[in-house]
């Protein structure tokens, strides 16, 4: 192999290299991109369902004070 030809594999093997590395990245950041976007959609899920233990917890306190108030009412 004389000094051209492997000048000419250095360079389609850099080439070669640098076409899988962003085929590598553009992947890696789509997997990352989809990744996230189910993360948040988990997290709000579970957001969701907090402020609905604390709209049921607070619809319970109700009940009781109404509760406790008529007790009151009738003990006095």
């Amino acid at each position: 192999m004389n000094d051209d030809q492997f000048e000419d594999l250095k360079q389609f093997i850099d080439s070669r290299i640098s076409l899988a590395e962003n085929t590598f990245g553009t992947k890696l950041s789509e997997e990352i991109g989809k990744l996230r976007e189910e993360m948040l959609g988990g997290f709000s899920g579970v957001g969701e369902a907090i402020e609905g233990i604390h709209k049921q917890l607070d619809e319970t306190k109700e009940e009781f004070d109404k509760r406790l108030t008529k007790l009151e009412q009738q003990a006095a």
